[in-house]
């Protein structure tokens, strides 16, 4: 059967994945990428890396596959963003590919921000507070202290794109993806000449602008040669690794919302609009088609404490036993609270109200309904009216029927997972599966996407969580 090949270009790990046609997934890998921290605060990947990285999973994934990847008719990928590399008018790397997490800029972020000061910029670009972790920082960092390299630029790349351009030659970007960098006007999917001005960035740096599941024809026969793929297999433009998560939840149709709960939570929403007054946690981005937007909030009280406490508990159990442990304990677990504006250090500086009475289950509970209530500000952050009554969930945390029934009487919502173990490469999938057939892309996820059974609130503990949320100190 014919298979579609993704490449998700993770921040720790990349993942090649293969699916068939119907939208099953057929194996999977994961290699982590050889990244450099040079200097402290810096992290860097080498772009040959990238090539050999892609190259040595798309091979193990040909030795593992029956009939090796004759079959595969298009390859797409899922992407990180504001991870960039300088090249020359010759294709020469100028610098390694400098990864968003990167922090040599950190010195400049009140300048950057300064920059940003713009009229209209949160309306044009959808971002509505920059960072020194943005790509635009780090231009301005480079500008500044290496003007020999700023001289020789002939093309900027982000790292989606450096993986385009090694399978067709082509000089393109996806238009969620770009527009996180804050030089996109996401109405006209076009680079913004007042921004680029600014910065003193070339428009000719810089590629072409195509929305996500835009077919970009054949990849070239040297590539398919160096890969291992067939000369007929095409490029599908992938998208933004959270907006294809997204998708691969089945988040497609506006006033729908989707959860991931990973190292981060982050949360989307599809919109038929652009809404200008979301505040200021809300990214705005340009989707699969035009006039469609997503919206996403994400922050960092998500499964990571999960993961901090369990490495604080001297038999460090494994996230089933965790969960196991939290199973019993009521909600509220008895006052205990995570303090969310301190660093995960000591356990009795995180933990507000701990006592000998408190167990890890209590903890455990504890951080597991931060979570939810952090969940429940995200929902609300992306919706400019009512929630929904439905959220799909994608995550590591998507496993535990616990967790989904804490999230749905926390926010009185139901919440339901999905089957499909990569949700990300699956929205990638769907994106090059709608290029082939020549279908929509929720007619494709509505047959690809495969739910679990929903996780429907209980109405008294949801009136529990909403006692204790009005008065934390109390009791439900």
């Amino acid at each position: 059967m014919a298979k579609i090949l993704v490449i998700d270009l993770g921040t720790t790990y990349f993942k090649i994945t293969l699916f068939d046609r119907n939208g099953r997934l057929c194996e999977s890998c994961r290699l982590a990428p050889p990244i450099r921290a040079v200097q402290t605060d810096y992290m860097e990947l080498d772009i040959d890396a990238l090539d050999d990285v892609v190259a040595k999973g798309i091979a193990e994934l040909r030795d593992r596959a029956d009939g090796g990847l004759a079959d595969v008719e298009a390859v797409t990928f899922a992407t990180q963003t504001n991870s960039f590399v300088l090249l020359d008018a010759s294709h020469h790397p100028l610098t390694p590919i400098v990864l968003w997490p990167d922090r040599r800029a950190a010195n400049l972020e009140a300048e950057v921000r300064r920059q940003c000061e713009i009229p209209g910029f949160a309306a044009t670009t959808g971002i509505p507070q920059v960072n020194a972790q943005f790509m635009l920082a780090k231009l301005l960092w480079l500008r500044q202290h290496s003007p020999e390299i700023w001289k020789q630029i002939g093309k900027l790349c982000l790292i989606s794109d450096c993986l385009t351009l090694l399978l067709t030659g082509k000089h393109v970007t996806e238009a969620g993806a770009a527009g996180l960098t804050g030089l996109l006007d996401i109405h006209r999917c076009r680079w913004w000449p007042e921004m680029l001005a600014r910065l003193e960035i070339d428009e000719r740096w810089l590629p072409e602008v195509v929305r996500a599941g835009t077919d970009m024809g054949p990849i070239d026969p040297q590539a398919a040669g160096r890969f291992g793929l067939p000369d007929t297999c095409r490029l599908v433009v992938g998208c933004l690794d959270q907006y294809a998560g997204a998708i691969g939840a089945g988040n497609v149709e506006p006033g729908m919302i989707s959860e991931t709960t990973g190292t981060v939570l982050a949360t989307v929403r599809c919109a038929d609009r652009f809404a200008a007054q979301l505040g200021p946690t809300v990214f705005q981005g340009p989707a699969f088609r035009e006039g469609l937007y997503w919206r996403m909030a994400f922050g960092d009280v998500s499964a990571n404490y999960l993961h901090w406490y369990r490495d604080q508990l001297p038999d460090r159990p494994d996230f089933d036993q965790l969960v196991a442990l939290a199973a019993p304990i009521e909600p509220g677990a008895e006052g205990l609270r995570p303090r969310t504006d301190v660093a995960l250090t000591d356990p009795e500086a995180v933990f507000e109200g701990m006592t000998s009475r408190h167990a890890p289950g209590h903890a455990v509970r504890c951080i597991m309904e931060a979570v939810a209530g952090a969940l429940g500000d995200q929902a609300a952050a992306v919706s400019d009216g009512p929630v929904p009554g439905e959220i799909h969930s994608t995550g590591g945390a998507a496993r535990s029927d616990l967790w989904l029934q804490i999230k749905a009487d926390v926010l009185g919502a139901t919440m339901t997972a999905t089957q499909c173990s990569e949700p990300t490469s699956l929205g990638a999938a769907i994106l090059a599966e709608a290029a082939l057939g020549g279908a929509d892309v929720p007619q494709v996820a509505r047959q690809w996407v495969r739910l679990k059974p929903p996780h429907r609130p209980d109405p008294g503990r949801h009136r529990r969580y909403q006692a204790l949320r009005s008065n934390p100190a109390g009791s439900p």
